[in-house]
């Protein structure tokens, strides 16, 4: 085993973690020394987990409507495609986005992509037909980007796109680099803590989703590095498995794969979503292995399963109900004219039993086990080195966006 420097230490609440905004790691309450991106008091560059409060809204709102009259002549209309309706990071999302539609007087139409690329497609060109003002996408393929935008460019219509990025259009997401690398080396240390020498003869699996593309791939590749800057794990030792974004999958993906595993060794599950965790540890549940396997998983739409699964140690939550944060006001900024953020990073935190209350009252906070530790530090050196690993990659020289800065 490695000698971790991943020494435990506090939780990270909410009001007291990281602010990881536009790929640069910021301090809460710490200027970033660049004001270009301030929007009637609100830095574009530095969002806030509390939104901007009615009034600078209607500020914002009626800064834009200066430049960028309303189709309708009166009222902002924005489109925004989820996912699918039964994702409840889609539904947090729409939450979170017509709650602040409401307070900035912005109607939110939402469109239920359905699972399927082309439906997306399909929600895109209706917008364009019914000429909203703008849409927030929830891009299911990247391969698709090109064809949900081309419908909105020929209407000139503004384009930001969540998590899976498409060419041209804002972004706004997660810092899948440093949330994967934080998540794999969490895991690992937890295992380390519980079982010892013997977490170095885990199997590690790397539960990815293929169809989101080059953003999946950075947080699943930064699960792995983060496992492995704290466990000797041998390549045999590292499966990466496709769970095709839902429960239902990962619970018959974790399933087919079982038989293969052997009973004596610990399992690890590196998920890239909570949903796909929760079917992935449904079915080592109901193999009667729960003994020796633990999940850890990303999202925070699944607190539930982290208050109550004792395999389920923790999620890296980016909350998706607060993603409206930074894309209303960023939305609003471009329909003003103003010059935005290539990318915005959304807020993540470790939430594992012992803070979920932190962060959602409906679930009290529990005691951990003694060998799962409230949190740690990542070795920094090592993610260093991952970081410029992707920057080297040439699989990601399109999507610099989706990197981090390192300062």
């Amino acid at each position: 085993m490695k000698s971790p420097t991943c020494a435990p230490r506090r939780p990270s609440f909410l009001p007291a973690m990281l602010l990881l905004v536009a790929g640069v790691i910021f301090l809460p309450g710490v200027a970033n020394g660049d004001q270009k991106y301030v929007f009637h008091g609100y830095d574009l560059a530095d969002i806030s987990a509390t939104p901007p409060d009615t009034a600078t809204l209607r500020a914002m709102v009626a800064e834009a409507k200066q430049v960028t009259p309303p189709r309708n002549g009166e009222t902002y209309i924005f489109g925004y495609t989820m996912w699918g309706g039964s994702s409840p990071f889609s539904q947090l999302n729409k939450r979170g986005l017509e709650a602040m539609g409401a307070a900035a007087g912005i109607e939110i139409l939402t469109a239920d992509n359905e699972w399927d690329p082309m439906r997306n497609v399909a929600n895109a060109q209706s917008f364009a037909r019914r000429d909203v003002d703008f849409v927030i996408n929830s891009l299911l393929d990247v391969q698709f980007g090109a064809a949900v935008k081309k419908p909105l460019d020929q209407k000139s219509i503004g384009l930001i796109a969540l998590d899976i990025p498409i060419a041209g259009a804002g972004w706004v997401g997660t810092n899948n680099a440093l949330i994967g690398f934080r998540a794999g080396a969490y895991l690992a240390q937890t295992a380390a803590a519980r079982w010892g020498e013997a977490a170095n003869d885990a199997t590690l699996i790397i539960a990815s989703f293929r169809l989101v593309g080059p953003n999946g791939l950075i947080r699943n590749m930064g699960q792995e590095a983060g496992a492995r800057s704290v466990l000797d794990l041998a390549d045999e030792q590292v499966i990466w498995l496709d769970m095709k974004g839902t429960a239902d999958s990962g619970f018959e993906q974790m399933n087919s794969l079982l038989g293969r595993l052997d009973t004596d060794k610990p399992v690890l599950i590196a998920s890239f979503s909570d949903e796909q965790l929760a079917g992935a540890l449904r079915a080592i549940s109901v193999a009667g292995r729960d003994a020796n396997a633990m999940g850890i998983g990303v999202g925070g739409e699944r607190l539930d399963a982290v208050a109550s699964e004792p395999t389920y140690i923790a999620s890296m939550s980016v909350f998706p109900e607060i993603y409206a944060n930074a894309a209303i006001p960023t939305a609003l900024a471009l329909l003003a004219g103003r010059e935005v953020p290539a990318s915005v990073f959304a807020y993540s935190a470790l939430v594992t039993p012992g803070n979920v209350c932190e962060f959602d009252g409906a679930h009290p906070c529990a005691d951990l086990p003694d060998w799962q530790p409230a949190d740690y530090a990542i070795d920094e050196a090592a993610y260093a080195e991952f970081v410029e690993a992707l920057y080297q990659d040439s699989t990601f020289a399109d999507f610099q966006m989706l990197l981090p800065r390192m300062e």
